[in-house]
């Protein structure tokens, strides 16, 4: 699941490198993910600059209120549980 957004927000410092989605995934594991910058090819997301991970989604979500941040992507990189249902 993953949410673009762009607007002012501050995230935590992070590690300045843009990674693959598959690098990004490898380092956040089951978590969630703010990515500066991201890159698409139409829907799908490619690459990044990871600036803050954490398991918990409400760290996440206070890391990115305190972000300055123009565009940035929210991500959850786990696997969705098969009881949960999305409406888009």
């Amino acid at each position: 699941m993953e949410v673009a957004i762009k607007k002012p927000k501050k995230a935590a410092a992070g590690h300045n490198v843009v990674l693959t989605y598959r690098q990004i995934r490898n380092r956040v594991g089951d978590g969630w993910a703010i990515i500066k910058d991201p890159e698409f090819n139409g829907a799908i997301f490619l690459k990044g600059e990871l600036i803050y991970h954490s398991a918990d989604r409400t760290k996440v979500l206070e890391e990115f209120g305190k972000s300055d941040e123009r565009d940035v992507l929210l991500k959850y990189c786990g696997k969705p549980d098969p009881n949960t249902v999305f409406i888009l």
